[in-house]
Formats: C-alpha cells, sequence, structure tokens
C-alpha cells in the first residue's frame, strides 16, 4: 500500500524544481515554473541482486539510509543498504539548464549483476490522461510528453531494457510490476495513462562502480534532444561539476553565523537561505511550499505566491545579500496588481489567479499593506531610489486604496492572515498602519506631495490602542473575541507599540502564557484545530524569539531559536508546525515563510543589518 512520504530534500534552478524523500525517491517534479506544474504521480526505485527484489521504502519495509547536503554545493547525497546491495545518491539540478543528474554508486559482493529499476508514472500538466511514452534507441531513453511538456529519462550507461506501458485503467496496476521478476518485457510506445520502467545494470564485483541517472526538461522534443546532445558532448560529471561549483560560489557570498553560533543553528540558517533561494521562481513568484502531499488529503496544495508570505521572505532575502530576487518579485506584484490597487488571495507562479474560499473581492488587506512594505525594506537595504521610482505607480495605487478601506480610524473588514476570519483583525490593523507609514516614508525620498498617508496610519494606530485601553488584549477589532494570538506580537515586533512601554511586556507575557507549550513552541491561537489542537508553529514561536529580543531578553529569545532549530528535518528544512505530542513535522515541509522568519530573527539576535519588520513611527 503506498504511503506517501514528506519532503527532506530540494534542488531547483528557478524552473525545475526536484523534491526527494530521505531515501532519495523522487516525490515532486515542477516545470517551468517553482510550484507549477506538479508532473510526478509516482516515482520507485527498485534493486534486483540475485534471486532478491525490493522496491526501495515507502514501497516496502524500512531500510538504513541517511540523507543530507554536501556542505555548500546544493548536492543532495543519499546513502542506503538494501539486502547488502550498498547505494550512494548524488543529486543536483543544473543552474542554468533544465536537466536533473543524479551519480549512482553501488558496491554488492559476488559475481551476480545489481539491477536498479526506475518506474517513472507522470501526471503531465496535473492531468492523467492523453499522455505518450515512447522509447528512443537513438539517444537511448525514454520520452513522456503531452502538449507542449517534454521530459528524457536517460541514463550512463545506457538503460539495459526499457518498457512503456498503462496504469490506473483497465485494471492496470502500473508497469512496474513488469519489473518485480527482474526482467523487463520491452514496449516501445504507449498512451492514454501512460508510464514507463528502465533497466539500468552494474556489476560491481565486491567494488564500488558508478553510472548516472539524468532527467532533461524542455517545452519541445527538439529542445530536449538538444540539450541532450549537449550533456553528451559535454559529460554528466562535467555537468554536476559545474552545479556544485555554482552553489559553492553562491555560499560563499552568503552570512555565515556558525562562528557566532553552535553548529545546528547555523547549519539551520544556511539550510534557509538554500530553500528561499529556491523558492523563487524565474519570472519572480515566491512559493510559499513546494510541499504537494496535501494534494492528496485536501485537494489543494501551498504551491501558491501569497502576498504576505512572500513579503516576509522578500524581506529576508534584502538582509542577505539576496535583494536582486526581491526585485524580481516586487515586478511580479506590479504585473498583477489589480486596477483598483489592492492584490488577490494567491495567485500560482505564472501569474494566473489560485483557488479561493474568500468571498469577492477576495483580499487579505494585510497582503497588499506587505508588499508596500517590501519596496521600502528593499530601499532600506539597496539606497536603490531608480526602483522607488518604477515602483511609485504600485505604491499609490495600494496606498490609495488601503486608504479608501479606513474611516475614522476604522478599517473596512477582509479576511484575516490566518484565512479564517472576515472582519477587523488586529494583525491586519497593525500591517495597515505598517504599510500606509511605508508608503508615506517611500514618497517622502521620491520628493512627492505629502497624501496623508501617515495621518491615516496614526488613527488606525489609535483606534488600535484604544481597543486596548480597557486592559483587554482583543484579537478581533469588530467583535468580542479575546483569544490569544500570536500576531498579536507583531504590535511590538512592528513597532506599533514600542517594547519599551509597560504594554509591550503584558501583551507579550499574555501571549506567551496561553500559547507556550510545555514542550517548547508557541501555538498559533487558541482554539487552532488546523492539524491537531494547538500545535506549535515556527513562525509563531519566531516571532516570539523576536519579541523577547526587543525587550531585552535575549537568553530566552536563544531558547526559542533553539527549539525551532531542533525540529528541522536532517537536511535543516523547516516545517509549518509540529505535532504538539510527538514533536513530527505537520502540514507542509518546508514553509518559506518559516525559513524567512528564522533567518531575520537569527539575524537581529547577531546584531545583523535591520530588524525584520522593525519601522520607526
Amino acid at each position: 500500500m503506498f504511503s506517501p512520504r514528506r519532503p527532506n530534500a530540494l534542488l531547483g534552478n528557478g524552473k525545475l524544481m526536484i523534491i526527494l524523500d530521505d531515501y532519495g525517491n523522487l516525490l515532486h517534479l515542477y516545470y517551468p515554473h517553482v510550484g507549477m506544474w506538479q508532473h510526478l504521480e509516482q516515482f520507485r526505485l527498485g534493486v534486483h541482486h540475485g534471486p532478491f527484489f525490493r522496491w526501495i521504502p515507502p514501497y516496502s519495509d524500512d531500510t538504513p539510509h541517511t540523507q543530507s547536503y554536501t556542505d555548500d554545493t546544493g548536492e543532495a547525497n543519499t546513502r542506503l543498504e538494501v539486502n547488502g546491495v550498498g547505494l550512494e545518491f548524488y543529486d543536483v539540478i543544473h543552474p542554468a539548464l533544465d536537466v536533473f543528474i543524479r551519480r549512482i554508486r553501488v558496491r554488492a559482493l559476488g559475481e551476480s549483476p545489481v539491477k536498479l529499476y526506475f518506474y517513472h508514472r507522470l501526471n503531465i500538466a496535473e492531468t492523467q490522461f492523453g499522455e505518450t511514452v515512447f522509447h528512443d534507441p537513438d539517444v537511448s531513453g525514454l520520452i513522456h510528453f503531452k502538449n507542449s511538456y517534454f521530459f528524457m529519462f536517460g541514463s550512463q550507461p545506457s538503460f539495459s531494457s526499457c518498457a512503456c506501458g498503462e496504469h490506473s485503467v483497465k485494471g492496470l496496476s502500473g508497469t512496474y510490476v513488469d519489473a518485480e521478476d527482474g526482467r523487463l518485457l520491452s514496449s516501445d510506445v504507449s498512451h492514454g495513462s501512460a508510464d514507463s520502467v528502465a533497466e539500468l545494470t552494474f556489476n560491481p564485483n565486491g567494488d564500488w562502480v558508478e553510472g548516472y541517472y539524468y532527467i532533461v526538461a524542455g517545452r519541445s522534443l527538439e529542445e530536449v534532444y538538444s540539450l541532450n546532445q549537449y550533456l553528451s558532448s559535454k559529460g554528466l560529471r562535467k555537468a554536476m561539476s559545474e552545479a556544485s561549483s555554482f552553489w559553492s560560489s553562491w555560499f560563499a557570498h552568503k552570512p555565515r553565523v556558525d562562528r557566532q553560533l553552535d553548529g545546528q543553528l547555523g547549519s539551520v540558517y544556511r539550510s534557509s537561505l538554500y530553500v528561499l533561494k529556491n523558492c523563487v521562481d524565474v519570472d519572480g513568484s515566491i512559493i510559499a511550499s513546494p510541499d504537494a502531499a496535501n494534494l492528496k488529503l485536501s485537494g489543494d496544495s501551498y504551491n501558491y505566491c501569497w502576498w504576505r508570505d512572500a513579503s516576509y521572505v522578500a524581506v529576508a532575502l534584502n538582509e542577505t545579500g539576496m535583494s536582486q530576487l526581491t526585485l524580481k518579485f516586487l515586478r511580479f506584484a506590479v504585473r498583477n496588481q489589480l486596477k483598483e490597487g489592492y492584490f488577490y488571495h494567491r495567485h500560482r507562479p505564472d501569474g494566473s489567479w489560485g483557488s479561493t474560499w474568500h468571498r469577492k473581492p477576495f483580499i487579505q488587506l494585510d497582503q497588499t499593506c506587505s508588499v508596500i512594505y517590501t519596496l521600502y525594506n528593499y530601499y532600506l537595504h539597496t539606497d536603490d531610489v531608480a526602483s522607488l521610482l518604477e515602483f511609485w505607480p504600485m505604491v499609490k495605487s495600494a496606498a490609495n486604496y488601503v486608504s479608501s478601506q479606513i474611516k475614522d480610524g476604522w478599517l473596512t473588514p477582509s479576511y484575516d492572515l490566518w484565512e479564517e476570519n472576515y472582519g477587523v483583525h488586529m494583525y491586519t490593523a497593525c500591517m495597515v498602519w505598517h504599510g500606509l507609514l511605508s508608503a508615506e516614508k517611500i514618497g517622502d525620498v521620491l520628493g512627492k506631495e505629502r497624501r496623508g498617508w501617515s495621518q491615516l496610519a496614526e488613527s488606525v494606530r489609535s483606534r488600535l490602542l484604544e481597543s486596548m485601553s480597557d486592559g483587554s488584549l482583543p484579537r478581533m477589532l469588530d467583535r468580542d473575541d479575546k483569544r490569544a494570538d500570536s500576531s498579536m506580537l507583531m504590535l511590538v515586533n512592528t513597532g506599533l507599540i514600542h517594547p519599551s512601554t509597560e504594554l509591550a511586556h503584558k501583551l507579550v507575557g499574555y501571549v506567551e502564557s496561553k500559547l507556550g507549550k510545555k514542550g517548547g513552541g508557541v501555538a498559533r491561537y487558541q482554539g487552532d484545530s488546523y492539524w491537531g489542537h494547538e500545535n506549535p508553529w515556527i513562525i509563531s514561536t519566531l516571532w516570539l524569539a523576536q519579541s523577547k529580543l526587543l525587550l531585552n531578553d535575549r537568553e530566552s529569545a536563544l531558547s526559542h531559536i533553539r527549539w525551532v532549530a531542533s525540529k528541522a528535518t536532517q537536511t535543516g528544512l523547516l516545517p509549518e508546525q509540529v505535532d504538539a505530542e510527538g514533536g513530527r513535522p505537520l502540514s507542509v515541509v518546508p514553509l518559506a515563510w518559516s525559513h524567512a522568519t528564522y533567518v531575520t530573527v537569527v539575524n537581529q539576535y547577531l546584531g545583523k543589518g535591520r530588524a525584520g519588520y522593525l519601522i520607526a513611527h
């Protein structure tokens, strides 16, 4: 019985992205955008040696394995032992070519050959039907295609046998069954719900021997053939070396924190930089997560660009020398800003509208304000006045729309940041203040006539503080909802409430007492039931750490940072949340927002650069 697994490693180049589980199975294959489309329905890797055959987990019982990244190379390494057969995989995606390459090392005793079987069940463009697969002996590869998406699977040495077939229709389980006796019944072409199996033979005789398995992606048959020819002439080893050199150079110019913090904290920081870079699409979208496992559970995924999540990521990019990626994101925002001035709920990586459960006008007001602040934060890190001028029409339109939603300091209702309540959330009011103040500051830099945005921002702030004047800390400002909510901490973290005040200490203490978990971490809000009862979230815990820093409690802040780092996978990926009882990752892995907040809070702890979302008022 198939049991879906969670991502443990990711590889990408801004167009092609592949996600691996901890056994080296391919989980997701995205192309031609990061997060769109997810073309891979199922991948299996089988091992045949003598009379023995076994599919690598999760399609069989557990087997000893480890997985890690080679330091600062972007190369994922997986080691397994399957019934006496030693396997090592070294995986990369080329930074400039849409190619995934796996170097394979195999060792086994005896004279019997070791056969590896690669099973491909694609779901091209996220639909099951109308696909073709054929074996082309001229290039010794299997080609799957549908419409304008082509994927070639090849190897070195060449596949010793291939089989094309069907799955899920006509009572067929899938062509992978053909591999289980160690002999493929060759068939050269299939269509419909097409799948394929390729056999790669090794003769180790007690020594380590190696070969390669690779995937080429393109928009036409000519493109994948041309790229395959280029790889053949260059050599797969050279292509892998180029990929490793690229990432080594990239990491060499990124901040290091392992000299100030111990190994795990520094390792998760470096992993976070890598995750954030890989969640940015070539056209500027920043997806929330490349984990698509939720598709089978809820019918949807996190493969969308939310403006709020993306803005937190962009701030972390600005802090770590990747502001050129923020510029791409801002141009993506301009292309997708609605004529009214605000931003739609969420978008697919190509800019098309994502699915929504919101009523018209499909808005979370805080998201529009987050985009404005992202530009201002970009300027603070780059002094790029020319870009402020380029994006001024976007800022003016967005700020004018937000202003139209304010009357006497009260906001028009919209959906909250947790996407559950339609009303006026404390966090939304905070970010409206934050965004309008940023817009005014951008206008000041450009010498634009003042438009009253800062006065409106202060009216919102005054109403927000007034709502707490009776000693209460309301989560929602338009109804009786006084449940503690971790996002309240952003009132302190943005500077809306000065950290030196009694109110700041009261708010932080209230959230900590109501949402702090005995085993560590901070829940999202009281009564949260998403994936369990009040599970601790990574961002909630880091927001508390950030508040503690502003309150000069560095020891407490560091303990929260350590707890977060301890919840990373062995490859340094941070989830959205963890199980309150067992501590295992829940929902999606990785969540870009978690990684972005980790980077920002660690930077703040170390006194590096500006303090994230903090803004003077």
